[in-house]
């Protein structure tokens, strides 16, 4: 079943790979490699909500956490996964940030399968999975 998937990747190669990848296998793919374009988009995409979006987090850019505060704001029902470095996951910023809004860490470098999988995992496991997070 084709699912709304949204990406915010500064990354011009991690962009392509999804636009490639992720719409491949018959996807509907909106990217912005630009936060604060993406932050002005929000109201708009969120009329019909993406299923799953993946947003780049990065200590040093505010925006990137502001985009997914503001996705669980807007996207309630959306799943959110954040993709961060393994130097950024180590920063007590990105874990109150994560925890802050129910975001489900992705780790790079990671593997395209990677992503697949999140992308075909059925939305009642996530709202479970997130659900217990908390406890």
């Amino acid at each position: 079943m084709s699912k709304r998937i949204l990406v915010i990747e500064p990354s011009r190669t991690i962009r392509a790979i999804f636009a490639l990848k992720v719409q491949q296998v018959g996807h509907q793919v909106t990217i912005f490699k630009n936060y604060e374009v993406a932050l002005a988009a929000l109201p708009r995409l969120c009329q019909q909500p993406p299923e799953i979006a993946f947003v780049a987090l990065h200590a040093d850019r505010p925006e990137s956490a502001q985009a997914l505060m503001r996705l669980r704001v807007l996207c309630p029902q959306t799943t959110l996964i954040m993709m961060i470095s393994q130097d950024e996951s180590k920063k007590l910023v990105v874990q109150r940030i994560a925890g802050a809004v129910l975001a489900v860490p992705l780790l790079k470098p990671f593997r395209i399968q990677d992503v697949l999988t999140l992308v075909a995992t059925p939305m009642q496991a996530w709202t479970r999975t997130q659900g217990q997070e908390g406890k």
